[in-house]
């Protein structure tokens, strides 16, 4: 999932402005979070849905996070 999926989300619910960032300009906009943001890490649950026949129940992290329940006062 793009992290910008998840920026937007978040700053949506802290009513703050997400911007697109260059990666030129990403070390210096995001310090040492800037490495992790930029890796491209896909990941799936797909061998541990095979091996232990696991399903998931609950919402997927973009829905979870609109749900708002982590910003609330």
């Amino acid at each position: 999932m793009p992290i910008r999926a998840v920026a937007e989300i978040i700053g949506r619910h802290l009513q703050l402005p997400v911007v697109a960032v260059s990666p030129v300009d990403a070390g210096e906009h995001f310090g040492w979070l800037a490495g992790y943001l930029a890796a491209d890490s896909p990941a799936s649950s797909a061998l541990t849905r095979d091996l232990l026949g696991w399903q998931p129940t609950q919402p997927g992290l973009l829905d979870d996070l609109d749900k708002g329940h982590y910003f609330t006062v």
